[in-house]
Order: C-alpha cells, then sequence, then structure tokens
C-alpha cells in the first residue's frame, strides 16, 4: 500500500489515481511516498495542499486578487483579472464554494426566522436561526483566513470539508 503524495490517502498498489483526490500517480513509486505524511498536515479537515498542481510564479502573481476571491461575490474576480491562471481558476472556485456555503445558510436562517410568528415555539426557530446565521458568518471568516494564510505562504490549499468539489474548472 502507498500514499498520495498530494493528499497522503492510502493508494492500493498499482492505482492509476488516488481515490481520495484524483491525483495521478506513477506505479514507478515516483509520485508515492513509503510513510504517511505527518498527522494534520493535510487531509480532509485541513484541505488537500494542491500547490504541486501549480508553477510557482502563478502561485506568487496577483495575491491581491486571490485574497479578494474570498469576499463573498467577489469570488469571480480572479476569472477577470487573470483569465488564464491556473491558480486564479482554484481561488475562484474555493471563493465560490465558500459564497454558496454561507448563502445556504443564510438561506436556511432566513427561512426559519419565517417560522418565530408561530406561539411557544416561535422563540426556539428565531434562536435557531441566530445561531445558524451566526455560525455561517464565523464560517466564512474562518475560510478567509484560512485561505489568506495559504495565499500569503504561495500555497493552494483546498478548503476544509467543501473544498474538493469543483464547479470551476
Amino acid at each position: 500500500m502507498a500514499f498520495c503524495k498530494y493528499c497522503g490517502g492510502q493508494v492500493p498498489d498499482g492505482t492509476p489515481t488516488c481515490p481520495n483526490c484524483g491525483g495521478v500517480m506513477d506505479n514507478n513509486a515516483k509520485n508515492t511516498q513509503q510513510t504517511p505524511p505527518p498527522p494534520g498536515q493535510q487531509g480532509q479537515f485541513m484541505g488537500t495542499d494542491t500547490s504541486s498542481f501549480f508553477e510557482s510564479t502563478d502561485l506568487a502573481n496577483n495575491k491581491w486578487c486571490y485574497v479578494l476571491a474570498y469576499l463573498w461575490i467577489l469570488f469571480f474576480l480572479p476569472l477577470v483579472v487573470c483569465p488564464d491562471s491556473k491558480v486564479g481558476r482554484f481561488h475562484a472556485n474555493q471563493g465560490l464554494l465558500l459564497f454558496i456555503f454561507t448563502t445556504a445558510c443564510e438561506v436556511i436562517a432566513a427561512f426559519l426566522r419565517f417560522f418565530t410568528i408561530i406561539p411557544v415555539i416561535g422563540g426556539i426557530f428565531g434562536l435557531l436561526a441566530g445561531l445558524i446565521g451566526w455560525a455561517a458568518g464565523i464560517i466564512h471568516l474562518a475560510g478567509f483566513i484560512f485561505a489568506l494564510v495559504n495565499i500569503l505562504d504561495n500555497r493552494a490549499v483546498e478548503l476544509p470539508l467543501i473544498g474538493k468539489y469543483r464547479l470551476i474548472k
């Protein structure tokens, strides 16, 4: 059993791609490592580091644009400013995922606020709506800070839990 050099997941011998991240495996042990990565370095919760897929100059250019992609509706900015950049597309996708997640939480909270008019249990719906809205804001802030730290470190790391999805390819 080998380990993927991109995500650190276990890959059965002879498998052409990693079942976790889809990274191409070289069965000559060129793209595999014999020991797993240090705990907490990368994975589902910490986000997969995809920096090795991109050129280092592309990671270092337009950082300001990549950071702004994580501020709500500005996810499209890298697509406009640097349309040929693969890193720009990566950050636009990650920003879009964060925007969709936050917006979905806010829509759910707004839907629950509708039920606050119900006597007796309306307060529970109001409290639940407030908690969901508050949590969405905190999660968005945490995602922004996570992305900011990685962008400033010239790394392209997927957002934890939601970053593995590709809406912008």
